[in-house]
């Protein structure tokens, strides 16, 4: 067994002892919000989810996250990275469920969980070899829009995560099922891939196809806490830099 596989094995017992300690368990259906809606939530671990907002046009999510001081006024995010002990701000997303799979840059099937855009991206859109939804390295092919400084991606007081995903094959009550972060940067190495970031909010959405040539994006859970994610998607979570040690020592503080 190498080093790499000693780890995920470690990390997956880890990981099944605190849910086994917690004794937390619920069944509840999925619920899916209307389309062409806006809403926000508040998490409670996190004083600043109150601030990520959903909108649903047709198959696109735009969401966006405008954090507020106790007086409503918009906190710089370069500032509330800083004081959080972060580089910046970005998305990780990760397709959970894929019916009929993609392959990547190089032609290989992905297999699920895997991180979109993966490694390179795809054959159609090109990515960095970071594991963030926006580019933080220009590379070849790759499109400048796809750069987390392209003014739609974010600006002083604002960070939007923006997909409009496709695929005809899926019939009616099949889905593409997507766990989108927002996360903090710790660190990364444009040279090695390398980065890593921790996890401050998740939720779960969704692509379908509820009648032909038809398509649509909804949310399926608007605030997942990361230890009910499944061990896979945690163990391919932490292969791509997340740091779950000490997880919410510095995302509970409190508002200024």
């Amino acid at each position: 067994m190498n080093s790499q596989s000693l780890s995920i094995s470690i990390f997956i017992i880890s990981i099944s002892w605190f849910t086994l300690l917690k004794s937390k368990s619920s069944i509840c259906a999925p619920k899916s919000i209307e389309n062409n809606s806006v809403t926000s939530w508040s998490k409670e671990g996190w004083a600043y989810s109150r601030h990520i907002t959903h909108q649903f046009i047709g198959a696109r999510i735009i969401t966006q996250f405008t954090p507020e001081d106790a007086q409503g006024q918009s906190i710089d995010l370069n500032q509330l990275a800083s004081s959080l002990g972060y580089d910046h701000f970005n998305w990780v997303n990760y397709v959970e469920l894929d019916p009929y799979g993609i392959v990547d840059y190089q032609g290989q099937k992905l297999e699920t969980p895997y991180n979109d855009p993966p490694q390179g991206g795809y054959r159609y859109a090109a990515a960095d070899k970071l594991p963030f939804y926006w580019d933080l390295v220009k590379c070849d092919r790759c499109k400048a829009r796809h750069h987390i400084k392209h003014g739609h991606n974010s600006s002083q007081f604002k960070l939007v995560f923006d997909d409009s995903p496709a695929d005809y094959r899926l019939q009616p009550g099949e889905a593409v099922e997507f766990v989108t972060s927002l996360v903090g940067v710790k660190h990364y190495d444009p040279q090695q891939y390398r980065a890593e970031w921790e996890i401050l909010h998740t939720f779960r959405w969704q692509l379908t196809n509820p009648r032909s040539n038809y398509s649509q994006v909804s949310l399926i859970e608007p605030d997942v806490d990361w230890n009910s994610l499944s061990l896979l998607l945690l163990s391919r979570m932490q292969l791509d830099g997340a740091l779950f040690s000490n997880q919410h020592s510095t995302v509970n503080s409190q508002q200024e």
